[in-house]
């Protein structure tokens, strides 16, 4: 997740006039999403914040601006106290300190940042980025929706190239970039800065061929060094390996955008995407999904998209959707954007990448699956702590995992569940050492420890499901993919979840007898 929400600045922002100006289609577009939307007249606009088409300069902005009584749904803090007293507290105190301004700003904030937490996947990562006018509150109220534990850190986005003066203080130029893991098994991958260049010393042991570790990822870069009037002669190769260029730190030296760069769009407080790119290649994988949902001048749509990462993207202003068809047309590799919204005047052609667009009154209702419940987060603050909620009997684990393990092979003629894994002692009996006992649906998504939710498996695609936190039938999908089932064995020779969840139910209902003497109840 890489987010670039308001700073809390209590200001309107205006970006310079749209470069080009929008087109009569792009205009009809945006007018078609605004009456669909409830918005009909400029004022109605200006009310909810988002960008008016015919503005005279077609302006697209955003009001930073915060109040207690209008930008704060009472539904808001009473959900807050509830989950979340903590953060309740976090938010008072601020209301006490700073005023109503700021903590309206940090009721809006906490509110999406709960919601983030809830969907963000074991191993990802979240990166806020803001200033110096909210950040010491952001990373107290991060604290405690993340937990302090799982901060990783704080970078400094140095942007070199400008210089604001001040009257009472130094000037200004940096950003932070707030960093939070969901736990501590963060895809966490080296990033270095390829603008690097060796120092006089390592220079000249390249210049002679000096490699400094074997095995190195070696770059020649010939022109480079013939364009210096070095003779190609004088030296076989010209090395860069990664063991004389570190791994870059937390300070971050990427220029902001000059006036003129072909990524400009018109949109205010454009970020560069090379910012997103060094953040994406950080923290997650090729095909993994990045998420934005303050995503106006679609900056890090355009790095996940450029690096080979799926994306969402999501943005109140319907200014957004326009800068994202231009921005996805600029060249390159970058695939041309459609909508499946024929509110958008455009339709759908052959296998070109579509985008939905929801309205404020069109946003998916929130879905948990299997009717699982979502638990709220609460935070470790012992003084507000809600009492542990007693697990009925029925709800309890009747088994030992090792009679589930047995008893679930058994159903599949001693089978794993995943690829049609078979293992036997020298006796001729199951090796049920040789199998493990994982979980349907993960228990981090609310997937339960009893037995009508565990299926046994493989070691390595128990590691694989583990790594990428799926459910068996997602699992199942990749081993189809990877060609990696067992020979004589398809994915129709493995167990139907829906017949192995009746016959673990009918086996727990057995237990359940055994152990209280009575039946099951619901």
């Amino acid at each position: 997740m890489c987010i670039d929400p308001p700073f809390a600045k209590n200001d309107t922002f205006t970006a310079d006039k749209l470069k080009p100006p929008l087109t009569k289609k792009e205009r009809d577009n945006e007018m078609r999403l605004l009456k669909k939307w409830g918005i009909a007249t400029q004022a109605q606009a200006d009310d909810a914040g988002v960008a008016w088409p015919d503005d005279p300069k077609a302006k697209g902005g955003y009001k930073d601006t915060w109040s207690w009584d209008d930008d704060v749904h009472p539904d808001w803090v009473t959900g807050i106290k509830t989950t979340h007293p903590a953060v309740n507290m976090l938010i008072e105190t601020t209301r006490e300190i700073h005023g109503d301004s700021i903590a309206a700003y940090l009721a809006f904030m906490a509110i999406r940042l709960f919601e983030l937490h809830r969907i963000l996947k074991p191993t990802g990562s979240l990166y806020l980025h803001c200033d110096n006018t909210a950040v010491g509150y952001l990373r107290q109220l991060l604290d405690g929706v993340f937990g302090k534990d799982n901060f990783r850190n704080e970078v400094v986005w140095h942007y070199n190239n400008r210089l604001q003066r001040s009257a009472n203080g130094f000037a200004s130029l940096h950003d932070t970039l707030l960093v939070y893991g969901k736990t501590e098994r963060v895809v966490a991958n080296p990033v270095y800065d390829e603008d690097w260049q060796p120092s006089g010393t390592q220079a000249a042991r390249l210049r002679r061929g000096y490699e400094t570790r074997k095995g190195a990822l070696l770059i020649y870069d010939e022109a480079k060094f013939q364009a210096s009037g070095i003779d190609e002669s004088a030296y076989k190769k010209v090395y860069r390996t990664r063991a004389s260029q570190p791994p870059i730190g937390d300070v971050w030296n990427i220029p902001i955008l000059n006036p003129v760069a072909k990524e400009r769009t018109g949109y205010p407080t454009q970020k560069p995407v090379a910012l997103a790119e060094r953040i994406i290649k950080a923290s997650t994988n090729p095909g993994d999904v990045v998420l934005d949902c303050f995503a106006g001048c679609a900056y890090t749509a355009l790095a996940a998209e450029k690096l080979g990462r799926r994306w969402t993207a999501c943005d109140i202003n319907p200014r957004a959707w326009t800068v994202f068809k231009r921005q996805f047309s600029k060249g390159g590799n970058l695939p041309k954007l459609t909508c499946n919204d024929a509110t958008t005047g455009q339709q759908v052609m052959g296998s070109e990448p579509t985008v939905t667009l929801h309205g404020p009154a069109e946003l998916p209702r929130r879905t948990t699956g299997g009717g699982v419940e979502v638990k709220p987060l609460r935070t470790d603050n012992r003084r507000h702590a809600a009492p542990k909620r007693q697990r009925p009997a029925w709800d309890k684990p009747l088994l030992e995992s090792k009679e589930m393990l047995s008893l679930l092979l058994q159903f599949s003629n001693g089978r794993a569940w995943c690829c049609g894994f078979y293992s036997e002692n020298a006796d001729g009996g199951l090796a049920l050492g040789n199998y493990e006992l994982d979980h349907i649906t993960p228990k981090s998504v609310g997937g339960e420890d009893d037995i009508v939710n565990r299926a046994p498996l493989c070691p390595e695609h128990n590691g694989l499901k583990s790594d990428k936190n799926i459910t068996l039938q997602e699992l199942r999908t990749l081993v189809a993919e990877r060609g990696e089932f067992k020979p004589g064995i398809t994915s129709l020779a493995l167990p139907r979840l829906d017949e192995a969840y009746a016959y673990a139910l009918q086996v727990r209902r057995e237990a359940y007898q055994r152990k209280y003497g009575k039946p099951l109840g619901l």
